[in-house]
Formats: C-alpha cells, sequence, structure tokens
C-alpha cells in the first residue's frame, strides 16, 4: 500500500490534473479523483517521506573507526645481535590514523574487534648473521621468515591477516643471533590497517 502511494505520488510531478472534471492523467490512463482525495493523498505522502528518511537512517552502519599505520625504524645502523628475541622498535611515524600503534613499544593494539592486515619489511646487511623475524599476536607466533647470512642488500618480508578482539597486541620480533639494518632510506617498516569491525 505505501509502495504504491508513493509511487502514485512521485507521478504527481508529470500529472495534469483537468480542474473542469477532476481526471488525472497519468500517460495515456486517465482516472477520477476528488481534489479532496489529491489533497489527502499528499498529506499521507508527506507523512511517509519522513518515515522513509528515518527508516533509512536507522538501517544506515555506525560510524566505522579508521585504523591505519605504518612506521619505519628510524634506526640508523644494526640492531642485534641479541642474545634472546627482541621486539623490533618501530619509531619513526609515516602514517598513524587511529593511534593504535605505540612507536614506543613497538606494540599495535587493536581498539575494536576486527579483522585486520599486517605486514612487515626488514633488512639485513651482514656476512655473519643471520635475518630472522617473527610475527605475534598477543604471546603466539603467528609466522617466521629467515634468511641466512649472505652479505648485503636481504630483505625478509612477512604478512598476514588476523581476527583480533579489543585490546590483542600484534608485534614484530627478532630472533636470536640476527640483526637488521636501516637508515633514513626506511628499509625496515611495519604496517597495518582494520579492514572491517566484527
Amino acid at each position: 500500500m505505501r509502495v504504491s502511494m508513493v509511487l502514485l505520488l512521485l507521478c504527481l510531478s508529470s500529472v495534469h490534473l483537468h480542474r473542469a472534471v477532476d481526471q488525472l492523467v497519468v500517460g495515456d490512463e486517465q482516472t477520477e479523483f476528488t481534489q479532496s482525495q489529491i489533497e489527502e493523498l499528499k498529506k499521507q505522502y508527506a507523512g511517509l517521506e519522513g518515515s522513509v528518511d528515518s527508516t533509512e537512517l536507522s538501517a544506515e552502519e555506525p560510524v566505522r573507526r579508521k585504523v591505519a599505520f605504518s612506521y619505519a625504524s628510524g634506526l640508523k645502523g644494526s640492531l642485534g645481535p641479541c642474545n634472546k628475541e627482541v621486539i623490533v622498535p618501530f619509531h619513526k611515524k609515516i602514517t598513524d590514523v587511529g593511534n593504535a600503534f605505540n612507536p614506543m613499544t613497538g606494540v599495535f593494539t587493536a581498539p575494536l574487534r576486527g579483522v585486520y592486515y599486517f605486514r612487515f619489511n626488514l633488512y639485513g646487511s651482514s656476512y655473519f648473521y643471520s635475518l630472522a623475524a617473527c610475527l605475534y599476536k598477543n604471546h603466539e607466533k603467528i609466522l617466521d621468515v629467515t634468511k641466512s647470512p649472505r652479505g648485503w642488500y636481504k630483505y625478509v618480508v612477512g604478512g598476514a591477516t588476523l581476527l583480533l578482539r579489543k585490546g590483542d597486541h600484534v608485534y614484530v620480533k627478532l630472533k636470536r643471533k640476527s640483526q637488521i639494518h636501516d637508515d633514513n632510506e626506511n628499509h625496515c617498516t611495519f604496517s597495518g590497517f582494520l579492514l572491517f569491525p566484527m
């Protein structure tokens, strides 16, 4: 009923009312309406218009929180080798929307439950030490990437899509007896962003 009334009223803009016989002409069809019926339809249409707007507003998705970060290590030289695994510091901000990454600790903290994507690039330049790192979610190792020492210009890259609860932590750890190198070219980076909330 509502839909047919709305359609009828939408057609009113292209309709001619012949006042002498009170006929409504829509295309080739003629339908007789009294002036009071037309006024009543207009009132009903005005009431429907408001209810359609409020329905559309309640059906809209709530405003989504935006979360995205990208940091470089900020190192001017090497980190490692260490006797134990250490969280790789990423101090140099490239982008930080949502302030969910802590550059002092190198740890991302999920501000809301959702699916996130993370990626890291690490650069090594040693003939003696491997280039090995792991991506962690809280205390769980998600992935491990390793390159044996072969000299200059080696990279390891890792990435994963993770379902996180609010408060979960994600970080990159350098494995023991490994070494990374960086300079102002930002070879070592850690990035992540919210794909969608859950």
